[in-house]
């Protein structure tokens, strides 16, 4: 009896032990935590990471790969001076020579623009509204072509601020040119997209 009895013991102190030795282990095991990208990671349906894709597939292609203007519709850019004293510039596809559905318009500002422009970015677009296009009455304002009258264009514009220093003239000394992305799908439902650098025309009031 007093030997089952040591026995007991002996079985019950080597597993309070190895129990308490696991207990350290835990404790020293240093603790994974997730960074912010493991926490949430971009989607394409994010708003934000949408537009960093379109500027940074702008902002790759080299100048050879940019066309002086377009077969399939025109492209224009101007620019010109809010009440409130910012800067609006607006990008504009219009006249088109084929069937375009779903137009995506976007601009790219020159780097320099930085120096006068108070902005996190330089891409003026309407890509979030591709978001919408399942939609048939916003698919129909999206959609040019020769045979129809309305719309006329697809437009894309953004109104920025300059810094206080600068003034309307010393931006647009710097904002003469704008590349410029167009996407949209034919009528067999075939995507296409051409880049084009164009100069950003100056509106004055009259």
């Amino acid at each position: 009896m007093k030997k089952l009895f040591i026995v007991i013991v002996t079985v019950l102190t080597i597993s309070i032990f190895t129990a308490c030795e696991k207990i350290e282990a835990l404790e020293s095991k240093p603790v994974s935590i997730p960074t912010t990208a493991e926490k949430t990671s971009p989607t394409k349906e994010n708003g934000d990471d949408t537009m960093k894709v379109e500027s940074a597939d702008i902002l790759k292609k080299n100048s050879y790969e940019f066309l002086s203007d377009s077969k399939n519709f025109q492209v224009e850019a101007e620019t010109y001076q809010s009440a409130e004293g910012r800067i609006e510039i607006d990008v504009r596809v219009s006249k088109p020579k084929t069937y375009m559905k779903n137009v995506i318009v976007s601009g790219q500002l020159p780097i320099n623009a930085y120096e006068v422009l108070y902005t996190p970015d330089l891409l003026i677009t309407n890509i979030l509204m591709k978001k919408s296009f399942s939609d048939k009455a916003v698919s129909k304002d999206f959609t040019i072509s020769p045979s129809i009258k309305s719309p006329g264009g697809i437009s894309a514009g953004r109104s920025f601020n300059l810094f206080p220093e600068e003034t309307f003239e010393d931006a647009i000394a710097k904002l003469n040119e704008i590349s410029i992305k167009v996407s949209w799908v034919d009528k067999r439902d075939k995507p296409h997209t051409e880049y084009i650098k164009t100069k950003i025309q100056i509106k004055r009031p009259k």
